[in-house]
Formats: structure tokens, sequence, C-alpha cells
């Protein structure tokens, strides 16, 4: 078959055309090597976050008060985060001194790692704590609650755990719900 010189021509102007389209394209598309490129998301310091949970001994500590983020602040109890020890029985406690108010839990006896639904017939000692500026909000019997030890390492002076517990104005008029409680303690 022979193909006419004009049909030859015409198809290489469509091949020139199609070529000159093709490498426009893939100019447009090659990235700028002089742009600066985009940077990858930092974890932000959040003073509204509750710190995350963890059995490490980093000394942290916070819980929601009727649903607002609590968190210790540094004061005459550095780093405003406890554990009370005393034979068996624990206290985990947290002060925000910039507030006045303090959180704490206290349980006995604790051996190991454990989970109490509270109240519960196996704790002798089960006390939640909400302190405010003289407004005491205390609990001998948690009424309702639970905490979990996920580390207790007597030996090693590390403390952590969740916790939930409803405490009541000394007045019996108040109720204060703590909630999303989380420690991690190195005494």
């Amino acid at each position: 078959m022979c193909i006419k010189s004009s049909a030859l021509k015409k198809q290489t102007s469509y091949f020139l055309f199609a070529a000159f389209v093709l490498t426009l394209f893939i100019a447009a598309c090659k990235k700028n090597n002089t742009t600066t490129p985009t940077p990858l998301p930092q974890p932000t310091t959040c003073d509204t976050c509750l710190p995350a949970i963890t059995t490490t001994g980093q000394n942290t500590f916070g819980c929601r008060v009727n649903g607002k983020v609590w968190l210790p602040q540094n004061g005459s109890f550095q780093p405003g985060v406890n554990a009370d020890l005393s034979g068996n029985q624990i206290g985990i406690e947290g002060y925000n001194d910039t507030r006045s108010e303090f959180v704490s839990i206290w349980v006995n006896p604790i051996y190991d790692t454990c989970y109490y639904i509270l109240p519960t017939n196996f704790l002798s000692v089960q006390r939640g704590q909400f302190l405010q500026l003289k407004k005491y909000f205390i609990t001998d019997t948690i009424s309702s609650g639970f905490i979990h030890f996920t580390r207790v390492d007597f030996k090693q002076g590390v403390f952590s755990g969740t916790f939930a517990f409803d405490t009541y104005s000394n007045d019996k008029k108040d109720t204060i719900h703590i909630t999303d409680g989380r420690f991690d303690i190195h005494k």
C-alpha cells in the first residue's frame, strides 16, 4: 500500500503536535524544586488535653471534673502529683496550687495490678476526694466508680492506672463527677 506524501505530512504534523502537547503536559507536572516542602504536623502542647495513659513512671495525673479537664500544676508538691503509701494503702493525689484544688483516690489493700468496680467488699478503704477553696467533696466509701491499677511496682516505686468516681460535698447537696482519670506516678 502506498501512502501519498500529503497524507504522510498530515500524519507527521499530528504526531509532532501530539508530542509537543505531551511535552508541555509533562513539563507542567514536574515539581518545582525551589519550593519549600510542607512540614510534617508536630505534636502540640495542649493545656486542655489529658495526659496519655502510660505505665513508665512519668509523674502524670489528670482527670475530668464535671466534664472539664483537670490537670495538676507545679507548686509546693512538685510536680503536682504524689503516690502516698502506707503499708498496702495507696493514695493517688494530684494538686493544682494555682486553683487551690486537690483530687485524690485512696484504696486499701493493693498488692498488684487489679480492676475494682467501686464500691467493693474487697477493699477496706475506698475513698475519693475533690477539695476546692475550703469546700470539701469527700466520700469515705465511693458509691459509684472504678479504679484500675495497670502497674503496681513497690520495688521500683511506679504506680499507674485509671479511675473514675462520684464524690459529694460535705453538706451532701452537690455532686462532683470525676471521670477519665489517669495516673502514672514514680514515687
